[in-house]
């Protein structure tokens, strides 16, 4: 074989052994299927699944050593990271007719707030395809965070007439919704996006504001809708989605809003205050009721929850819970007489009219909300009792004998109408130092006649005991004369 002929021979082995190496080059990913992972990831990061996609890039690379893309996106989900940072530095080295490690080099330059560090390795990308358009896409980041918005929204404009992709639609649309006159173009961005990839939480957050604003309460209720979604466990997203179904006049999903705004934790007396309201309209009580729960804790210098909450348990009727609503809205507002006579009402349907001359007195010595009828109602109710004009006072067998004067009067009073009434009384008053009656104990009670007995603790309680005496017994005998 001759020297030229020999030559030839070799400059064809290395002509197809350089197109044999050219051919083992890996093809970059598109544009479209790039940015397509992309969105997979940030899907990824907002469902909190990033480690499901990781291990299947992971896979990915195991089935495919030789093609970097697996290795790139492993990057991209951890950008900004310095680790992210590395590996798309030492991808770019490797192959550097591949756009992509150039991005994600811009993208965390652009993260980090290094803006005239991004610049060059975005430049890069686009030499290495021209008009790619992930790169004019970051390039507009870069600008927008350098607050070169005009030509920020040039570089987003351009990305996106090479390529219609939801990313591209929102970070257009967001920076449109800051810009004035931007709002409906923005709007039609952001729906078209959000249409395609609900799990972008910014943008619906936006795209909520503007249909609100823009008049269109209902759609602005279907993005919010969609943000809460994304956020379960965020109480505040719950409150403003409340706000928003409000607007839009759906009661029934507010209501739901703020149920589970409660769950988690919310507190804010004015979002609680809405939610026993709304249970009201749409008349609910047992929600009602487990509402003013949350709102009374979130309150709890106020009565007025339970004030309702004992509206409610006197509906049902359950009496002990009403009761106890009332004793302790009467411990917050000592002042209200208007609770005091609720109190007293609902003592005397049960016939405990000692307490209820008690709560009558409280009511008619408080100075707000006075009821006008209180004073009538108590003076009923001292005329059936047979209540003394002025209390008894001196030693303790005078206040005995005064005492029995008025018993003795109600029971032949009763006799009448029950001959053969009869048995024995027998109470302690239980008295501090200077005297004061602080209890009246009923010890045994056979005559079970309730006003007599009512009787003897208002009589008893009321009267005037000489300082430092001992608690004294009171025992009365009551029979028919003959």
């Amino acid at each position: 074989m001759t020297s030229r002929s020999l030559s030839c021979v070799l400059l064809l082995l290395s002509v197809l052994g350089a197109s044999g190496a050219l051919g083992a080059r890996p093809v970059p990913a598109s544009a479209a299927d790039g940015m397509a992972m992309l969105q997979r990831m940030e899907t990824a990061r907002v469902r909190g699944s990033p480690s499901v996609l990781r291990t299947e890039l992971d896979a990915q690379e195991a089935k495919a050593p030789k093609d970097p893309m697996p290795r790139l996106y492993r990057a991209f989900l951890a950008l900004p990271s310095d680790e992210s940072f590395s590996e798309f530095k030492a991808l770019a080295v490797l192959y550097p007719e591949n756009p992509w490690p150039h991005v994600g080099m811009g993208l965390v330059y652009v993260r980090w707030k290094m803006l005239a560090e991004a610049g060059p390795p975005l430049e890069a990308a686009r030499k290495a395809v021209p008009g790619f358009a992930p790169a004019l896409w970051a390039d507009g980041l870069r600008l927008q965070a350098d607050g070169k918005r005009a030509e920020a929204e040039a570089r987003l404009r351009e990305a996106l007439a090479k390529l219609d992709t939801p990313r591209f639609r929102t970070d257009l649309g967001l920076l449109l919704a800051g810009r004035p006159g931007g709002a409906a173009e923005a709007l039609a961005l952001l729906s078209r996006s959000v249409k395609d990839w609900p799990e972008q939480p910014e943008a619906l957050q936006v795209l909520s504001r503007l249909a609100r604003e823009a008049g269109d309460a209902k759609a602005g209720a279907e993005a919010g809708a969609l943000l809460v979604a994304l956020q379960p466990h965020d109480k505040e997203a719950h409150r403003r989605q409340a706000e928003a179904w409000l607007a839009a006049g759906d009661k029934a999903q507010a209501v739901k809003m703020l149920e589970r705004y409660s769950t988690l934790g919310g507190a804010e007396p004015a979002a609680l205050a809405t939610w026993v309201r709304l249970n009201v309209e749409l008349g609910r009580p047992e929600e009602e009721e487990k509402a003013l729960v949350r709102l009374s804790a979130a309150t709890p210098k106020d009565a007025e929850p339970l004030l309702r909450l004992a509206t409610l348990a006197e509906a049902k009727p359950d009496l002990a819970a009403t009761e106890a609503r009332l004793d302790a809205a009467a411990v917050l507002a000592p002042g209200r007489a208007d609770i005091q006579v609720r109190r007293a009402r609902l003592l005397l349907k049960q016939e405990r009219f000692f307490e209820a001359v008690m709560a009558y007195r409280a009511a008619l010595a408080a100075p707000e909300r006075p009821v006008p009828e209180a004073a009538e109602e108590f003076a009923q109710l001292s005329r059936k009792l047979r209540l003394p004009a002025a209390p008894a006072k001196g030693t303790l067998e005078q206040i005995y004998d005064r005492v029995s004067l008025g018993l003795v009067a109600l029971y032949l009073e009763h006799l009448p109408a029950k001959p053969d009434l009869k048995g024995n009384l027998k109470v302690r008053v239980e008295l501090d130092a200077t005297g004061r009656a602080t209890k009246v104990v009923v010890l045994y009670d056979s005559l079970q006649d309730v006003l007599i007995t009512h009787h003897a603790q208002v009589a008893f309680m009321d009267a005037q005991y000489p300082p430092g005496s001992e608690s004294p017994e009171y025992q009365y005998v009551f029979r028919p004369p003959r």
